[in-house]
């Protein structure tokens, strides 16, 4: 059994989205990063492995799995700790159970794919045509 809590190291609840999670492990490592952090140098260094730590386990969909087996909880225990705020120093907001949508933009394959496509359907519509008027 692990003696660490990564959801508590993060601050953040277990049904937390990853986006929740890179959050606060961005906030988190600001703060207690070795090079600037007001704390020991050895104190900041284990805080800084142990937010390492966490933020792989939890953004990690198979570790996270098996994180949350090993402590019990199921989709539905998780679904409900998301209408729970968790006292901690990163802020949280309530947010509706729903996927989220992300933009982003296309990549040179994705946009090369998507022209081939386009013009593979304008070939099929050209040939279709001079099909029609060769037959009369």
């Amino acid at each position: 059994m692990r003696t660490l809590d990564y959801y508590r190291v993060l601050g953040v609840p277990p049904g937390a989205s990853e986006r929740d999670i890179r959050q606060a492990y961005r906030l988190l490592s600001k703060q207690y990063h070795p090079d600037i952090s007001p704390l020991a140098p050895e104190e900041a260094l284990e805080k800084f492995k142990q937010i390492n730590e966490a933020y792989a386990t939890l953004t990690h969909p198979i570790k996270r799995s098996h994180y949350d087996q090993s402590l019990g909880l199921t989709r539905t225990a998780t679904a409900v700790y998301q209408q729970r705020p968790v006292s901690s120093s990163v802020p949280t907001r309530r947010r509706p159970v729903r996927a989220e949508i992300t933009e982003r933009p296309l990549s040179p394959t994705e946009i090369f794919a998507l022209f081939i496509l386009g013009l593979a359907f304008v070939a099929s519509l050209v040939l279709v045509f001079v099909v029609d008027w060769l037959q009369g």
